[in-house]
């Protein structure tokens, strides 16, 4: 989380938030008053200076959020990753099948990505402006020029920085097949109705 003068900032996990992060902590005027917070911290986490200001957050398509997070697991390999892909031996259709009936929350309930957003930005996402990380660059001005004036160093920046944090793996497409694939969209239909997203192939326009 990241505190300014203007808005708060929720780093939802693999949405683009450390070129956010960048964005503020090096190119920000000092009156913003830029303050790091731990990470990962939710609305709830607010302090009450900062409350009564507009929260900042991007989502992402789930079908690329879940593949993100597999490969980033296969890296860090927390203990609920190494319990749902059998010790990291398991493919992504397997670990992701696992991991929506890991716990009755997960297998009766809504998706893992769905809760995430619920739990950090709040039921409904009230109070909350959420840009797409597929339009990263122009949505991240969009919601700070809501909020306050962009210089125009700050928004060279947003521009030209190159991404970060990115992982290395194909199209999300190339992943699932359709048992999984309509899964997710059960799962996670608040985000798809949401934000339009949808099923997309490799090279689709």
């Amino acid at each position: 989380m990241i505190l300014t003068r203007h808005f708060v900032f929720v780093h939802i996990p693999k949405t683009g938030g450390n070129f956010v992060r960048r964005i503020l902590e090096e190119h920000a005027a000092p009156d913003w008053q830029v303050q790091r917070l731990d990470d990962h911290l939710t609305y709830a986490d607010v302090p009450a200076s900062h409350r009564e200001l507009p929260r900042l957050a991007f989502v992402r398509n789930p079908f690329a959020w879940y593949v993100s997070w597999y490969y980033f697991q296969k890296k860090t390999r927390d203990d609920f990753f190494l319990q749902v892909s059998d010790n990291g031996a398991l493919g992504f259709a397997a670990t992701m099948r696992n991991t929506f009936r890991a716990r009755p929350a997960l297998e009766h309930g809504e998706g893992p990505f769905l809760q995430t957003l619920w739990h950090m930005l709040g039921p409904g996402l009230e109070g909350s402006r959420v840009g797409r990380m597929e339009a990263l660059r122009q949505d991240l001005s969009r919601l700070m020029q809501e909020c306050c004036e962009v210089p125009a160093a700050m928004q060279c920046a947003i521009d030209s920085l190159p991404s970060q944090n990115t992982s290395k793996h194909g199209h999300y497409s190339q992943y699932y097949d359709d048992e999984l694939r309509d899964l997710v969209l059960a799962k996670d239909r608040a985000i798809f109705d949401h934000f339009g997203y949808r099923w997309e192939s490799a090279g689709a326009n």
